[in-house]
């Protein structure tokens, strides 16, 4: 437990200066997908990683349920994941194996988990004085029940959008939205939303909105208000990561 704690106190004090120096810094580490789902019925789940560049890198893999800032000590996850700290040598590769400890989860529709992986670069002893950037990345992990009833290629479908003028929606003091309703077990993802009014496009960004919920999008200050039958187009990123593009009528 301790070179785990001391390893996330490096990526704290690293994570300050990357806020400052981000454009000056890169990952080392290349990960073999952006996201992870887990069927239940699997016996385990894999992922898989590799060094491309000229230094060892330590690797250290950890899940959390939504909490980026607690140390990988305090959280409990019913997941398992090996190895959790790992030396990854130039040019070389490795494999994250993820367990699931059988603890209950919804049945109904999925979980959301993160998975962490913090590569943080050797440091030698001439090196004492200088500052050794560490780097974070978190994609998504999701358990995903074998009985769903609907197939998650056609939820996309089921999606329904709709322009909520300012007062109206959920958050009466908030500005207008633009609202997304969700009614599968599916959490989606949107790597990107845009309405077209009048021949342009308003861009709303990107989001994900979770099972049987609804999420909203604030309509920009600047942009005029959507004109009935408005077209709202969004790209949903799939299983493989990759970004389906779609568009339906904005009621």
């Amino acid at each position: 437990m301790a070179p785990k704690a001391h390893v996330f106190r490096t990526f704290v004090v690293g994570a300050i200066f990357l806020s400052l120096f981000s454009s000056a810094v890169n990952a080392e580490i290349v990960i073999h997908g952006t996201r992870v789902v887990y069927p239940s019925n699997a016996r385990d789940v894999t992922l898989r990683m590799n060094n491309p560049g000229s230094v060892p890198m330590l690797v250290q893999a950890w899940i959390d349920d939504g909490d980026a800032s607690k140390a990988p000590e305090e959280l409990k996850v019913p997941f398992q994941l090996t190895p959790a700290l790992s030396r990854l040598e130039p040019n070389a590769a490795a494999v994250l194996r993820i367990g699931y400890s059988k603890e209950p989860l919804p049945a109904d529709r999925e979980s959301l988990y993160w998975l962490n992986i913090l590569e943080v670069p050797p440091q030698h002893k001439q090196d004492e004085n200088r500052l050794a950037f560490t780097f974070r990345h978190r994609i998504k992990l999701f358990f995903r029940p074998a009985d769903l009833k609907v197939n998650v290629n056609s939820a996309v479908e089921k999606l329904s959008w709709k322009f909520e003028p300012a007062g109206v929606a959920q958050d009466k003091a908030a500005g207008p939205v633009v609202q997304v309703s969700n009614p599968t077990p599916y959490y989606l993802s949107f790597s990107k939303v845009e309405v077209q009014v009048q021949g342009r496009s308003v861009d709303l960004g990107a989001g994900m909105v979770a099972p049987f919920a609804s999420e909203s999008f604030a309509w920009p200050a600047n942009a005029e208000r959507a004109p009935r039958n408005a077209a709202v187009r969004f790209e949903v990123v799939n299983d493989f990561g990759g970004r389906v593009p779609l568009e339906k009528n904005l009621l």
